[in-house]
């Protein structure tokens, strides 16, 4: 039944476009004298009575298509309230103006267009940030940019949409597949400048994957000038704990029919990991204290070239590669203190290593055709990526009496030894369809994704290395996916909807090659999304969506295998993982540009999550991914941004929700219900006119609250940043103090098998970093970076 219906829906895809309503089309392109395009030139078609038929707005190219019927109009082309064109036609057919070069006086740009866009616009499925009017932004990094927008978080450069968690970026409607420290370096390469607007997607609509519940966030770059260059450098030194440093470097050129986009980075630095636990069993209290220093060393690049062939085909290839070293040492201290006298019974200490190698790369082929002058546009993409990492993990363990005498007998050591790589193939069709009664939107999307894992375990407790049969594996786990999805956009008066439907089929089979065991699981399942948006005034704005989101499993928690850190704990996959989904609702509710007001709800059903199971007995500690949450919160966020002097703006974001979770395997809490509150204020001075000197200060504080079936404790975090601009902005310098009162130290409780166990830990946040930013460029004599599709497999890894 799922190949049929998916074949039912791809022959349904390919008949829509006959079902497309003939209408009389008049389009063509405006620029200046220079040949630059010409953005906010009003077009418009006027009858023998004068009556103005169709008008519209030329686009950020010049670009301008009118719809009408059969009849002589009078084009008139006005900018700046001048009259610079002007022509009769007959409209008996769709007509091209073609490439309209004219006369404009350039003398006003400065002034041009400023209250065009309002700092925040409401669409019918996303919120819209106009960077380019933000005067805080200026200067600063994407980074920097997205801390201003409503809905969205950065803390310690993670990027989360407050309600949802972490996210998936895109640039230009194209998903990123950099995570960590190579999207926190890839965001600060783009320059604040160089962003149009960002958009805020809590809900993504069926033309995105439904995997995940946090939301989408879309960058959209500013167009390069024909003829020019680009670059940048930067350099930063962070110290913490340990002093890390980092270069990076971007290079862009535009020249003709031909745009290349090149990048690269390099980090060299360490940081301290800190935990601490608390378990209470009957007769003893097991407290444990680790410390580790982690050290990193990430390599990326990548290169995308993009060619013109023609003004209805464009295709291009985009190379992104990365590599990167990472060591942990750790030692973990354990106390066993008896409960009735408070003193110490045993002792237990571990050292652990723990090396790691990784590889990174990926290719993708985009293609993009304009089929017909009514706005019909095929777009493809093809991409593969490859993902490689290998794994050394070291430890051993001795036991002391309470005085520090070493227990006889009581070491044990091993050595686990990992491989583990994730190949993706993917392929994506994506058909913009306008029709006279309704703009549709429709594709289809095919992804195969193979993983292999081969790990071993070595016993090292009598001194040599004794090979460990029953602890090695190697796993094979392949996963298909097919997709189809069908949307429509209807504007009407102050009204406007957008309704679609997502289809994705997935067969996962996961074979261990060392037990013959295999695990094949197929659905089909569909995802429903809508909106709706009501603008009384062009000062209020309110909507409504919906849609349904499926979580899959990473592909680490699909592996048996099990991971030994020390006699006392291990991890280990689950293949019987099954996916989780979901259900949301949103209304929000807008006025102006500095309020917004969000009410929201989540429904999850078989969530999964990595549990801790404490065995009261042997004290050993088991974690294993398992589906056993239901899941249902409810909350409001609100947004406050005002500017109470010219050269003081403060934005507050304020978020309560309510949250409820069942369990259904007897190890954990069966319910745990609750209320959590999370608070972000940030401000900025400029502190000269020009805003060549510039500080912001910022800060979040979560209180106590719930976490699924987990307690958490209150935080605080504090931030502040001081910039200096120098010859003519294209030297920025930054110093920034992350966590300056270091009172982000979050406490997670809960219950295993009857014990309760506490997680305090803090990873070396507070610190301070200098960083120094230069761009330049220039003209070419003469007359956007690509993502690809497999965003969804990347993001598993």
């Amino acid at each position: 039944m799922p190949a049929q219906l998916f074949k039912f829906l791809y022959l349904l895809f390919l008949m829509l476009p006959a079902v497309a309503i003939s209408q009389i089309k008049i389009l063509g392109n405006v620029a200046d004298n220079q040949g630059h395009p010409l953005e906010y030139a009003e077009v418009s078609l006027s009858n023998a009575a004068s009556t103005i038929a169709a008008a519209q707005l030329t686009d950020e190219f010049g670009n301008f298509t009118l719809t009408v019927q059969r009849d002589t109009y009078k084009v008139k082309i006005m900018h700046m309230g001048q009259l610079i064109y002007t022509a009769v036609i007959e409209a008996v057919a769709d007509i091209n103006l073609g490439n309209l070069q004219l006369d404009v006086a350039r003398q006003l740009d400065e002034v041009v267009l400023e209250n065009k866009k309002r700092l925040v616009e409401k669409k019918v499925d996303r919120l819209v940030f106009n960077v380019e009017n933000s005067t805080s932004a200026s200067g600063g990094d994407a980074l920097d940019a997205l801390k201003l927008v409503p809905r969205v978080k950065v803390v310690n450069d993670v990027i989360s949409i407050v309600g949802k968690g972490s996210i998936a970026v895109m640039v230009d409607d194209r998903l990123m597949r950099l995570t960590g420290d190579e999207l926190t370096a890839f965001l600060k390469s783009l320059r604040a400048d160089d962003i149009k607007s960002i958009e805020v997607i809590t809900n993504p609509p069926a033309k995105y994957s439904a995997e995940g519940n946090s939301g989408l966030i879309n960058i959209k770059l500013k167009k390069v000038r024909p003829d020019t260059w680009n670059a940048s450098l930067q350099g930063s030194y962070r110290q913490n704990s340990y002093a890390t440093v980092s270069g990076n470097t971007t290079f862009n050129y535009q020249k003709d029919k031909l745009s290349i986009q090149s990048a690269s980075g390099y980090t060299n630095g360490a940081g301290v990991h800190t935990e601490d636990v608390l378990l209470t069993y009957p007769r003893y209290d097991w407290r444990e204290n680790s410390r580790g220093k982690n050290t990193n060393t990430p390599l990326n690049g990548r290169l995308g070239i993009d060619y013109k062939f023609s003004d209805k085909l464009t295709m291009g290839m985009q190379y992104m590669g990365s590599k990167g070293k990472s060591a942990n040492r750790e030692n973990i201290y354990v106390r066993l203190v008896n409960r009735e006298s408070g003193l110490p019974d045993s002792l237990i200490k571990t050292n652990g290593r723990n090396k790691n190698i990784s590889t990174y790369k990926s290719l993708n082929y985009h293609a993009i055709y304009i089929i017909d002058t009514t706005g019909v546009k095929l777009a493809f993409d093809a991409d593969y990526f490859n993902y490689k990492t290998d794994t050394d993990k070291f430890f051993a363990t001795n036991n002391y009496y309470s005085e520090g005498v070493l227990i006889p007998a009581s070491f044990a050591s091993a050595n686990n030894l990992g491989s583990r790589e994730v190949g993706n193939f993917s392929v994506n069709a994506d058909m913009e369809h306008p029709l006279k009664w309704i703009k549709l939107n429709y594709g289809a999307r095919i992804s195969h994704t193979k993983t292999q894992n081969i790990f071993s375990l070595y016993d090292l407790s009598t001194g040599v290395a004794v090979p460990d049969l029953s602890q090695s594996n190697e796993f094979v786990f392949k996963e298909n996916t097919q997709a189809a999805f069908i949307d429509g956009n209807k504007e009407f008066g102050k009204w406007e909807a957008k309704v679609g439907l997502r289809m994705e089929n997935t067969h996962t089979k996961g074979t261990s090659l060392t037990t013959g065991q295999e695990n094949i699981i197929q659905y089909t399942r569909f995802f429903p999304t809508a909106y709706v948006v009501f603008k009384p005034t062009g000062n209020h704005s309110l909507s409504l969506n919906y849609g349904k989101r499926i979580s899959r499993p990473s592909f680490e928690f699909l592996n048996p295998f099990r991971m030994i850190s020390s006699a006392y704990s291990y991890s280990e996959g689950n293949p019987y993982l099954k996916p989780s989904y979901s259900h949301n609702i949103e209304v929000e509710f807008g006025y102006k540009d500095y309020y917004t007001a969000s009410l929201y709800f989540s429904g999850a059903r078989g969530n999964f999550e990595q549990v801790t199971i404490v065995d009261p007995f042997t004290s050993v500690q088991q974690y294993i991914p398992l589906n056993f949450i239901n899941n249902n919160s409810i909350g409001i966020n609100q947004y406050l941004a005002l500017e109470p002097f010219k050269w003081l703006k403060t934005n507050v974001s304020i978020d309560v929700y309510y949250s409820a979770s069942k369990s259904s395997i007897p190890v954990t809490l069966q319910f745990l219900n609750g209320w959590n509150g999370e608070f972000n204020f940030g401000a900025d001075v400029i502190l000269e006119k020009n805003k060549t000197v510039l500080f912001n200060v910022n800060g979040i504080v979560l209180t106590r609250g719930v976490d699924n079936l987990d307690t958490n404790s209150s935080i605080g975090q504090l931030n502040a940043s001081f910039k200096l601009f120098l010859l003519n902005k294209k030297l920025q310098l930054t110093l920034n103090g992350n966590d300056i009162l270091k009172t982000n130290l979050m406490t997670y409780t809960g219950f295993s098998n009857g014990v309760r166990n506490s997680y305090t830990s803090y990873n070396d946040l507070r610190m301070v970093r200098l960083s120094v930013l230069y761009t330049f460029g220039g003209e070419l004599k003469s007359g956007g970076e690509r993502e690809g599709k497999s965003g969804d497999e990347r993001n598993r890894l």
